[in-house]
């Protein structure tokens, strides 16, 4: 009985720190979600597409620098599309999103380019790059290229990727993204919350993406499957952590591993590291675990 007892108070108390722990993660994310990567010069500065959403219920700066030249960076943004060279992020969760939000009918594999495709770098106006949902408004070559909803579309989307040369010889690539949604949408917290989220995912895995295309690498077809068994890999930790957190009698120290492997997942989440650094991160995540289960209690 006394055991239950030890048990039942360890696990309340462990998930109401989860909680706390949760909610501080979640608020430092969502509050630098909105600007990430961006300067104060960045955030403020106007670019084509501003005018189109005058009071957006989801506006981002989100900025990157890529060592590389201004039109070796266009060429990438150049060829954007779900059709073409495709968006440079999870492939797996864009083509279920496209399902959902394509064209009736929408039939379409997402697979992102490695390469610069000559018959991609015309981009024109009107030109679809998610069917039925998103088509480009302005182009202009090495500078911008700027997406916008299509009409009819419950919400007002607005996208724009811009080009801008640094004095040290790199490239800043700024994305803008604007969603403006239907009222009862915006009113609904869920909804905010996993725009937010998952949007911001998907958004900085294609900076990254771009970043390095751009400066000369590449992306191996598994790579995907390798980040996803990293982060599961890290959740399991953290669960065992956990168990041994309500059984064993010095409770301490995986109390704290339990811990740190959830801002460990939130790192693989939102900050998305090289993936040399995550399998160092998991590596003591496992082997702190392994160790503490191996003490004696």
């Amino acid at each position: 009985m006394k055991t239950f007892k030890t048990i039942t108070v360890r696990l309340i108390l462990g998930i109401l720190g989860a909680a706390l722990l949760l909610i501080g993660l979640f608020k430092l994310a969502l509050s630098s979600i909105p600007t990430w990567g961006a300067t104060d010069d960045e955030i403020v500065l106007s670019l084509p597409g501003d005018e189109l959403v005058s009071d957006p219920d989801l506006r981002w700066t989100n900025s990157i620098t890529i060592d590389a030249s201004p039109e070796n960076v266009w060429s990438w943004i150049a060829q954007i599309g779900d059709t073409r060279g495709g968006f440079y992020s999870y492939t797996f969760i864009e083509n279920q999103v496209g399902k959902l939000t394509g064209a009736e009918g929408y039939n379409v594999t997402y697979t992102n380019a490695n390469e610069i495709h000559a018959e991609w770098q015309d981009p024109q106006p009107d030109m679809p790059i998610i069917q039925g949902t998103l088509k480009i408004r302005e182009a202009k070559p090495g500078e911008y290229l700027l997406a916008d909803s299509i009409v009819p579309s419950p919400f007002t989307w607005v996208w724009c990727w811009y080009v801008q040369p640094a004095e040290d010889g790199t490239t800043r690539l700024i994305s803008r993204f604007a969603i403006d949604v239907p009222e009862d949408a915006a009113a609904n917290p869920v909804m905010d919350f996993m725009l937010n989220v998952g949007g911001f995912v998907m958004h900085q895995n294609m900076m990254q993406s771009i970043k390095l295309r751009a400066e000369g690498g590449t992306e191996p077809a598994w790579i995907e499957s390798v980040e996803i068994g990293l982060w599961l890999a890290a959740l399991l930790s953290g669960l065992a952590a956990g168990i041994l957190y309500l059984v064993r009698k010095d409770w301490r120290a995986p109390l704290v591993i339990a811990a740190v492997s959830v801002v460990i997942i939130f790192v693989l989440t939102f900050v998305q590291p090289h993936l040399a650094i995550r399998f160092i991160l998991d590596a003591g995540l496992i082997a702190s675990v392994v160790w503490i289960a191996k003490r004696k209690s």
